[in-house]
């Protein structure tokens, strides 16, 4: 009876270690819409933020090599340097009106996320003007 109980109780841990394994697989968007927990909604905004920036830096890269001319790309990295000293700025102020807390990192990180994005936007219309211009 007693190996039969301990038998029982190791088929439950693995099973559990199992179970917590594949959630810690999941998306973590997918993860902090179903839990809440701010943990995930923190790895969910990391997520988010890093996907926006690797956007942003593709989208920068492919403006900069479409520009031709070292007098624009200067222009195009002095108004880049400047736009991320006024994001983190602005997200920092609103991170700010939050009041602190824990939902604070995670309110930076979406800050982040959607200046990023309107950046990308940005620089898409400025590529899509260039591309248009000269054919290709």
């Amino acid at each position: 009876m007693k190996t039969l109980m301990l038998s029982f109780l190791l088929m439950i841990a693995i099973c559990w270690g199992t179970f917590a394994q594949q959630q810690r697989k999941q998306d973590p968007c997918t993860r902090a819409d179903k839990t809440g927990v701010t943990l995930d909604i923190v790895e969910c905004s990391l997520k988010k933020l890093a996907d926006a920036d690797a956007d942003l830096n593709k989208t920068y890269r492919e403006l900069i090599a479409k520009l031709g001319d070292k007098r624009s790309e200067l222009k195009l990295r002095t108004a880049q340097q400047a736009w991320i000293k006024y994001r983190d700025a602005n997200c920092d102020f609103v991170m700010e009106l939050s009041g602190g807390g824990s939902a604070s990192t995670f309110e930076f990180n979406f800050c982040l996320v959607d200046v990023t994005t309107a950046r990308t936007k940005e620089l898409r219309e400025m590529l899509n003007q260039i591309k248009d211009r000269t054919g290709y």
